[in-house]
């Protein structure tokens, strides 16, 4: 078992091969998705189960019926697909198609998923992580194309990322690289999922942008924001919304620029990328997070790199990742 070597440019320098179809598999903190996709990036069948916390053996079974399910939507028999591409929500060891941990559901740690999908479902498949797999999505079927130096920042319940150089995946040493969430962005601050201190994550993240408004509100009885945000789970946008009244809001939303600003023009400066793609719930904010981060960016970045990137938010949203598990069933089935 390897992982795929798959260049990019090979997606949008061919004819798309839309009689293949090919199987495309999400697992996350969301559930489970199955899609029958084609060359060209369409779904042609589809399917979807909500129980992101279900043991890893549960997860396998509920695939095997997704699979049935799109198969059947798409019109066309399991048997005649031959590849599946996996994307999951957790560190992965490619090379030997394992999972090694998830953070919200048992029984992943080093489990065979590959070889497990494989004898389900009858086919052959391939397993990277989801950042990695919508870093693809992207370069193959979104705001990627045409790209072959980019870098994709997942902004959700996380902050992961995939980085293409020259075409390809990077994935370093030990399948790690990528995981920009893990950047140190600060000397102190708030304690990171992984348990140290200063990264990315624990100031970009979703839950810990809402966690960190809730502390400081609960600080500050008089801040506007208190009523309407503190007595709830506010969403993204609202906070955002909120900087334009709130003290602490505004606190909340320079604190995740500022330290997003500097990791991607750390990214900028060191990899030189014609790209960056920010995905996930953060990045669908929009333009209350894009306009700042941009002026951060260029406060920051190396020049000379800063004038070729690009600066944008993914086009795919909520397909990207799975998009990505189809682009690498194509390339591990060979046709692209």
């Amino acid at each position: 078992m390897a992982v795929v070597d798959v260049n990019v440019s090979s997606f949008w320098r061919r004819p798309p091969a839309v009689d293949h179809l090919v199987i495309g598999i999400e697992i996350g903190g969301h559930g489970q998705r199955v899609v029958v996709a084609d060359g060209s990036g369409r779904i042609r069948g589809q399917a979807q189960a909500f129980d992101g916390k279900a043991d890893a053996l549960t997860v396998v079974l509920t695939v095997h019926h997704l699979a049935e399910q799109a198969c059947e939507q798409a019109g066309v028999p399991l048997g005649r697909i031959e590849t599946a591409g996996i994307a999951f929500g957790g560190p992965v060891d490619p090379h030997r198609g394992l999972t090694l941990l998830s953070h919200r559901a048992p029984g992943f740690e080093q489990f065979p998923l590959v070889a497990l999908i494989e004898e389900r479902l009858g086919l052959s498949a391939v397993l990277d992580n989801d950042a990695r797999t919508a870093a693809l999505g992207e370069a193959a079927f979104g705001a990627g194309r045409g790209c072959q130096n980019l870098v994709y920042v997942h902004l959700a319940t996380g902050v992961g990322g995939g980085i293409i150089v020259d075409g390809r995946l990077l994935y370093g040493a030990s399948s790690t690289a990528g995981e920009i969430g893990h950047m140190v962005v600060s000397t102190g601050g708030p304690l990171c999922s992984c348990g140290k201190p200063g990264h990315l994550e624990a100031f970009a993240a979703a839950p810990a942008i809402q966690a960190r408004l809730r502390e400081r509100l609960a600080e500050s009885p008089d801040d506007p924001a208190r009523v309407p945000l503190g007595r709830r789970q506010p969403t993204l946008r609202q906070i955002f919304q909120a900087a334009a009244f709130s003290s602490v809001a505004d606190q909340i939303v320079r604190e995740t620029v500022q330290t997003l600003g500097l990791a991607i023009a750390n990214l900028i400066t060191v990899l030189n990328p014609e790209a960056v793609i920010l995905g996930g719930p953060v990045a669908e904010v929009g333009p209350l997070l894009m306009e700042p981060l941009q002026a951060r960016v260029r406060q920051y970045a190396y020049p000379a790199s800063l004038r070729s990137v690009r600066l944008t938010t993914a086009e795919l949203g909520g397909d990207a990742i799975i998009l990505g598990a189809v682009a690498l069933a194509l390339a591990y089935s060979g046709r692209v």
